[in-house]
């Protein structure tokens, strides 16, 4: 029978050795941390003038640099060196060019002159080598006593141009275009009443997607909202569109499903697809794929919530304190974000759905707005 000092050196021997087998289990074996740490920066801007540089890892700004001008509507893209922030302000009239690092506006647009006035709505995209940026106008000659409107056009600027920059050429286009975006070859894509893919040389235009224009028999009209152009993060351009699908050939609306879908088009290999993905039983504003799960979309208005896209089912909510216009997320899709409206932007965990942080905006609010989500 062992001694009360024996068993004290027996289990002080048997602590010694699990503690070094603890410490020598490999890398491999020990359970992952259950929330990695989130990496990236977003760019917001909201009034009177505002533009912020947010680490996405602290939820804190970097900075606050101000625009030139009014801030609206705030539209937000990131050059592919991820130095300077584009945006498009001064009441939806020019687009300015800003180093995130310094502030220092180094670009911007000279689209109003003399009496040209030219407006401008979620509608400019960059190149793939960022060289170029493509602004959809809507010039209008202000004339002593009428208004002549004249053209829509596309109007492609060299970024290299400084300030009050002037189109180098000009690409008819359609009217009623409201976001835009490239894809990884250069082609530029227009999403208005339909979808189009531009060549930004030659100017040719091919419809990708019939929205408006669709006339499938089982289908009523489609009608879209959209004037943030937003999934670059998921590597997608975006938007939401609402239709009754009829029951039968009779096409009765008080029978019918009535229906959210979406038009996108995928950055890397510009396939376009138009689906529906879950039933219409409530307003929003926005709507995109997470990040790596192309299975499952979110959507902000007064809630945020997520559908599964395969089985049109939601599978998670999250209620709002107040309207949230757009959403958006962070580079590896672990976090999601709810911000437009207000002058504040929410994060949640993109599993849970649970409120992981918010982000105060000094200044006004951030009204139509558009967050841009990177990696430097």
């Amino acid at each position: 029978m062992l001694s009360v000092k024996d068993l004290k050196q027996h289990l002080w021997s048997l602590a010694a050795v699990l503690l070094v087998g603890a410490c020598s289990q490999s890398t491999s074996e020990q359970t992952p941390p259950a929330n990695p740490a989130i990496t990236g920066y977003m760019v917001a801007v909201n009034r009177p003038d505002n533009m912020h540089l947010i680490d996405l890892a602290t939820n804190s700004i970097v900075r606050t640099c101000k625009l030139p001008a009014y801030a609206a509507p705030g539209t937000v893209l990131i050059s592919p060196d991820r130095t300077v922030a584009y945006v498009l302000a001064n009441r939806f009239r020019e687009v300015y060019g800003l180093n995130i690092d310094t502030c220092a506006l180094v670009f911007s647009t000279r689209q109003n002159h003399d009496n040209l006035r030219v407006i401008s709505y979620g509608t400019i995209a960059l190149s793939p080598d960022g060289r170029e940026l493509y602004v959809h106008q809507n010039p209008t000659l202000i004339m002593n006593d009428h208004y002549e409107v004249q053209d829509t056009q596309i109007a492609v600027f060299d970024t290299a141009a400084g300030l009050e920059a002037a189109p180098v050429r000009s690409l008819p286009a359609p009217r009623q275009i409201m976001i835009m975006n490239t894809d990884a070859k250069g082609t530029l894509y227009l999403m208005g009443p339909d979808v189009h893919a531009m060549d930004v040389q030659s100017g040719a235009l091919t419809t990708v997607i019939q929205g408006r224009s669709q006339d499938d028999p089982r289908y009523g009209s489609r009608d879209a909202l959209t004037i943030w152009p937003i999934g670059a993060v998921a590597n997608e351009l975006i938007r939401l569109y609402t239709v009754a699908k009829y029951k039968d050939e009779s096409r009765n609306l008080e029978t019918a499903d009535w229906l959210w879908g979406y038009d996108k088009i995928d950055l890397t290999t510009g396939a376009a697809e138009s689906r529906e993905f879950a039933p219409l039983e409530a307003v929003y504003f926005s709507g995109m794929h997470r990040p790596g799960h192309p299975d499952q979309i979110y959507m902000t208005f007064n809630q945020l919530k997520r559908f599964d896209v395969n089985a049109m089912t939601e599978t998670g909510s999250a209620d709002l304190d107040h309207s949230y216009y757009q959403v958006n997320f962070s580079p590896d899709g672990n976090r999601v974000y709810v911000s437009g409206a207000l002058h504040d932007i929410l994060a949640f965990d993109a599993e849970t759905l649970e409120q992981v942080g918010k982000i105060t905006l000094p200044g006004g609010d951030m009204a139509l707005s558009t967050t841009a989500v990177f990696k430097r």
